[in-house]
């Protein structure tokens, strides 16, 4: 089982203070805390459970629920303020060229949307090939693709936090293939936006 910890709201009042924390819905299978303290432990293993903590050396208090409503209503603040889950999307060139697919100059106006979305954002783009030529090439190959992106980034003035580029040539292949085999999926640059 993986845990995943979802919200933890601290509330100050006059002399004290509490922590609240909350099992919200990852969209996982299993999604699950452990709240533990010097005096006992808890686990949250239900979206909308909680428990609220006063001191490391008090137990956790009881597990309460609340709806999906009372979390949004009681931690709107923070939930917005929680950054995007980062997206990711393949482009695919033609062979031996920076030329883009059709299919992928029509998806980049959506990657570039996306980003401009998600400004400020940070954007890692990473070039692959196919295995036909060799593999210092095909190293420069893709580390070309990947900037020919980030130039279209750049010309659009989008304002992101970081950009980086990288080319793994035909390392890491989509579809696993022999030595010298065209690949319409190996040819790709991936866009990862956090």
């Amino acid at each position: 089982m993986k845990i995943y910890i979802s919200i933890i709201i601290t509330l100050f009042f006059i002399g004290c203070s509490k922590t609240t924390v909350v099992l919200a819905d990852n969209g996982k299978t299993h999604n699950a805390i452990i709240v533990k303290t010097k005096k006992g432990s808890v686990t949250l293993d239900k979206v909308g459970s909680y428990v609220d903590l006063k001191s490391k050396d008090k137990a956790p208090s009881k597990i309460k629920t609340m709806s999906k409503e009372q979390m949004q209503k009681k931690f709107k603040d923070v939930i917005n303020s929680a950054p995007a889950k980062p997206i990711s999307y393949m482009l695919y060139f033609k062979p031996n060229s920076l030329e883009l697919t059709e299919q992928s100059k029509q998806l980049l106006k959506k990657v570039l949307k996306s980003i401009k979305d998600r400004t400020p954002c940070m954007v890692d783009i990473i070039g692959h090939t196919d295995t036909v030529g060799s593999n210092k090439i095909n190293i420069k190959t893709s580390l070309n693709r990947a900037k020919y992106i980030a130039s279209i980034i750049k010309k659009m003035n989008i304002k992101v936090v970081s950009l980086s580029v990288k080319g793994y040539g035909e390392e890491d292949l989509l579809v696993k293939t022999a030595d010298n085999v065209s690949n319409e999926k190996n040819r790709n640059v991936e866009i990862f936006i956090k």
